[in-house]
This record gives structure tokens, sequence and C-alpha cells, in this order.
């Protein structure tokens, strides 16, 4: 009997153990049982579809909604494209300086040079001429101004029956912005040279010099003969250094070009903000005769508007000029022929009557 008790024992005790392993497996997944049943009761939008894998269900929400706006992304660059796309057909525009009034490529404005007073210890060298011609080779050099020294401009108005002492006075530079289309006067004086001198070395008697020197230079409106602006330039004493023969006058002309680089740039900053202006020499027929021609940037075909004179407006209390007012477009011209140095044949394109006493302007602002 103790053996079939120790046998009953066994038995109750391995059914207790495999029931007890049968009921916490009751709570893992089987493969065709609860699973089944819970996915079953999952919506199907809550489906998600990933590209190039099967598809997976869960409770978030498909990732079809969150990519929606990344599929209308593509028409919203569609605008900026045609942006740019304009942009870049619009058509260009002339060179310019930098934050300035356009400067119209082709057409220079003129200056006139005058001497320039020496007020330096050097009375017997001609340092106001040497000043006045280096001026006008720089501004040449620029290729958007047309020079003209004082023996020029006076011949031409003595020609035409006016004659003045002193081209600086107001009423001869507005002369000859009428007559010549000289937008502007430059003049000034020199101070403030010193020369430094030497031997070479004991052993040699060849002289080496060095120079400072200070120029001033006043721009003048030739339309109203009022002072645009003062620019004074200053060289150093170093890099003026010249060795042998004239090495003074050397050093000197060298320092004199030291200041006016020093005041170049400024100097053309200040003359872009002239109109560029010219004037008929001659109405005859159908032919207009400018006084600007190949030499001021005109080229055959150029179309240029014609104006009435306008008015000088003088300040009551200072008695200055504020300068003219715009008259009356009378019409447009079109060169069509260069000729001399200087000058144009126009034909009307546009108005009549036109008179010596004309503005003519570009028609690019």
């Amino acid at each position: 009997m103790i053996p079939n008790k120790k046998l009953v024992v066994t038995i109750l005790i391995f059914l207790t153990a495999f029931l007890f392993i049968l009921s916490s497996c009751s709570s893992l997944p089987l493969i065709g049982g609860k699973k089944k049943e819970k996915e079953e009761k999952i919506p199907p939008g809550k489906t998600v579809t990933v590209e190039g894998m099967e598809t997976i269900k869960g409770v978030n929400q498909p990732r079809a909604d969150t990519s929606a706006p990344k599929k209308s992304a593509a028409p919203a660059t569609m605008p900026r494209k045609e942006t740019e796309t304009r942009v870049a057909s619009a058509p260009s525009r002339p060179l310019s300086g930098s934050s300035l009034p356009i400067f119209q490529v082709g057409l220079k404005k003129k200056v006139a040079i005058l001497d320039f007073e020496n007020h330096t210890t050097y009375k017997d060298e001609k340092i106001g001429e040497a000043v006045a011609k280096k001026l006008s080779d720089k501004l040449e050099a620029t290729q958007r101004v047309v020079t003209l020294d004082k023996t020029v401009v006076s011949e031409i108005l003595n020609r035409e029956g006016f004659k003045f002492e002193k081209l600086s006075d107001p009423t001869a530079m507005k002369r000859a912005h009428q007559s010549l289309g000289i937008q502007a006067f430059a003049l000034g004086i020199v101070t403030d040279v010193s020369l430094l001198s030497s031997k070479a070395s004991d052993t040699s008697d060849e002289e080496v010099a060095f120079a400072t020197s200070k120029v001033e230079i006043r721009l003048i409106d030739a339309s109203t003969g009022n002072l645009l602006k003062t620019f004074i330039g200053r060289s150093p004493i170093f890099g003026t250094r010249e060795a042998g023969e004239y090495s003074r006058g050397k050093a000197v002309l060298k320092a004199i070009d030291f200041g006016l680089e020093d005041v170049l740039d400024g100097f053309l900053r200040q003359l872009d903000l002239l109109d560029w202006t010219t004037s008929i020499a001659r109405v005859d027929g159908e032919n207009i005769y400018l006084n600007a021609g190949k030499l001021s940037g005109i080229r055959i075909g150029d179309t240029l508007e014609v104006f009435e004179p306008g008015k000088e407006i003088f300040n009551p209390n200072t008695n200055l000029s504020l300068g003219w007012t715009t008259g009356k477009l009378k019409g447009a011209v079109r060169v069509t022929d260069l000729f001399g140095v200087d000058a144009a044949v126009a034909k009307s394109v546009q108005g009549n009557g036109f008179s010596s006493d004309d503005v003519v302007k570009s028609t690019v602002r």
C-alpha cells in the first residue's frame, strides 16, 4: 500500500506542477488564439503602410496624415523659382558708383582746371601750374572727365565776345557753362611744401631729397558759381625719396602727386552729383549742332532731351544761388553724326523750335 500511496502522491505533484506551468503560460500570445482576436478589433484606419515594408498595425495615426505637408511642399517652391527667373531676366543697369547716383557710362563731365595759387616759399618754381597739370592728367586717366585749361576756355569766350578778368568770377563760370557745357571748375592753393636733402653717403656727392606738401582743391558748380566742396590732400614724407640730378624738384612733384591721390576719389564722387548737360551751339534747318561729341562720350544714335533754360533761384537772405529749375521739355533729338574734336549733329525726333539757349540732357537719370 505504501508504494501505491507514494505513486499517488507523485502523480498529484506532477499534475499540480503541470497545471501551474499551464496557467502561467496562458498570458503569452498564441499564434492562432487571442492575438488574432485582438488584432481584428483594431480599426482599419489605424494601419500604417511603410514603403518597401509590410503593413504594420498600431494605435498611432497613419504616417500618411503626418507626411501630407511634405507632399504640398513641392508646389510651394514654385513661386520662388518664378521670382528668381524674373529677376534674372531684368535688363542690366549702367555701372555706377556705390551709394551715389548712377554715372552714365560713356558720358563724361567737363571740368575746367585753373592754375593753383602758390602759397609756398618756393616762389620761383611754377608749382601752381604743376599741380593743375597733374590734376588734369589724373582726371583724364579715369575716363570719366574731359578737362579744359584756362587758356582754351578764355579763347572761346573771347571769340563769343565775352571778356573776363578772371575765370574764377561766377559770371564767367556761368557763361562757360552755357556756351561750352562745362559742369565744374577746379582751382585751389598749394601750401606747406617742405624739403629735406642730404648726401647719399659720406663717400658720395649724390644728393637725396624728401618732400612734403599740402594741396587744397575747390570744386565749383559752373552753373551757379557756388563752391561745392573743398578737398585737402597731404603727402607723407616717406615715399617721396628722389636721388641724383633735380632730386629736389622730383621729390616736390612726388609729394604733390601723393596729395592729389589723397583727394581724387572724393573729388570724383562729388562731381558725380552734378547732372550731365550740354548746350546747342547752332540750329541750321533740321540740323542741330551740339557742344558735345566724341570726346564727351556721345555716340551716333544717342537720344537726348531738350529743355527750356529754366530759372535760377536765389536765397533772399544770403543772395546765394540755389540752382536752376528744370525748364519745360521741348522735345528730343537723336545724334546722327560726330565731327571735330567734341561736337555732334542731331536731328529732332520730337518737338521743334530749339535754340542755343536750351539745355540738353541725357535721357538716362
